[in-house]
């Protein structure tokens, strides 16, 4: 299974949003793309999920090409096995041991979520926790675990404090009208059970305001440690292997994957392992107050594929018992964190009264369609 490390090499590239694992004691630190956030600007390529926003790399890199104001890519670079030992991994399809994680004290290796075609589904706590490296608070069975201390270190490099973000690919080669059924959940805790757990969520798109403030969200799901929190049907976002691009503020899915009936220009959003398809932040993310506040450790739950669909290959039953679908029949991406753009003034350790409570999201997520919106 793959583990987490300190960055050994520096890439130059400037996208728009983006996070990295790196250990503040590494000989040789340095950050992935670094990138400058310009959402909640609305742009063709992103959109907001319950609490998180999704951009299609392969749309900004389009609207870069295209001279479109405020874009200025490369907006990907590589997620192959070899690049993912530069990043903290939290899922990934090989399940390829990296062999780093004793830069990244307290955390657990990532997940492996390919299975040989057995499943068309995949979650966390379908018994199959990773491998602790070192005494992680608040461990659980049924989550992704990391302490925030860690992550926070990780962040900060160059005498700088960086944002969060996480960064998904397919992985395996899919055709250009694949999708998939993504959830997540984060958590963050107090593992002395001081303070209430604080709950982030993925959502499906609002078509009514597809730039909807991410802090407006408040998930209604709860978490203890003790057991798998099962989502409902209407929880799921849904990744699309198309994208028609018709100006730099408008998009829609392709219907078909080869072709843009109402017009626009063509993205293939799948690019299979060998590049990032999807950036994922929050704009307000301050895991800094969090840590600040009291709180030590960051748990995240996945779900991807099919549930409640029936047969043997699809997962169990949702919340709200409606079928949840299409499948990715046992392929799943990789999902690692990679390092922002530098958060100013926040090098440093706030007191708790200063403390912001916004979330992240795990995966890569795209619009249904895209309109106008304000700012």
């Amino acid at each position: 299974m793959p583990k987490m490390n300190s960055l050994t090499r520096r890439c130059v590239a400037l996208a728009l949003l983006g996070m990295a694992g790196i250990a503040s004691n590494a000989a040789l630190a340095g950050p992935l793309p670094i990138y400058s956030s310009t959402y909640p600007t609305p742009n063709s390529a992103c959109a907001t999920y319950g609490n998180f926003v999704s951009c299609s790399t392969g749309v900004l890199n389009y609207l870069s090409g295209s001279g479109a104001g405020g874009f200025t890519g490369d907006y990907t670079f590589s997620a192959a096995q070899g690049a993912l030992h530069d990043s903290i991994v939290v899922a990934s399809n090989g399940g390829a041991i990296l062999g780093n994680g004793d830069a990244a004290l307290p955390s657990e290796d990532g997940f492996k979520t390919i299975n040989s075609g057995k499943k068309d589904y995949f979650f966390t706590g379908d018994q199959n926790d990773p491998t602790n490296n070192g005494a992680l608070a608040n461990d659980t069975a049924f989550s992704w675990d990391m302490g925030l201390s860690t992550l926070n270190s990780k962040l900060t490099f160059d005498g700088e404090y960086h944002q969060m973000m996480i960064a998904f690919d397919f992985n395996n080669p899919q055709n250009s009208t694949a999708s998939l059924p993504i959830w997540a959940l984060v958590t963050i805790r107090d593992s002395e059970g001081n303070l209430a757990n604080q709950y982030f969520e993925t959502q499906q798109l609002d078509l009514s305001d597809i730039f909807k403030d991410p802090s407006l969200f408040q998930s209604t799901k709860t978490f203890n440690g003790s057991g798998v929190t099962t989502p409902g049907s209407t929880d799921f976002a849904l990744t699309v292997g198309a994208i028609c691009v018709v100006s730099d503020t408008v998009s829609y899915p392709s219907p078909n994957g080869s072709s843009c009936p109402t017009g626009g220009q063509l993205i293939n959003t799948n690019q299979a392992s060998n590049a990032v398809e999807f950036i994922n932040y929050i704009p307000s993310l301050d895991l800094k107050g969090l840590e600040g506040a009291g709180y030590d450790t960051m748990s995240v739950q996945v779900w991807m594929g099919c549930f409640g669909t029936g047969g043997k290959t699809s997962g169990p039953t949702l919340a709200d018992g409606n079928p949840v679908g299409p499948c990715d029949t046992g392929g799943y991406g990789d999902i690692f964190l990679i390092a922002g753009a530098a958060i100013p003034g926040r090098n440093d350790v706030p007191e708790p009264g200063m403390l912001a409570l916004f979330g992240l999201s795990m995966l890569g997520l795209y619009a249904a369609r895209r309109r106008r919106a304000a700012c």
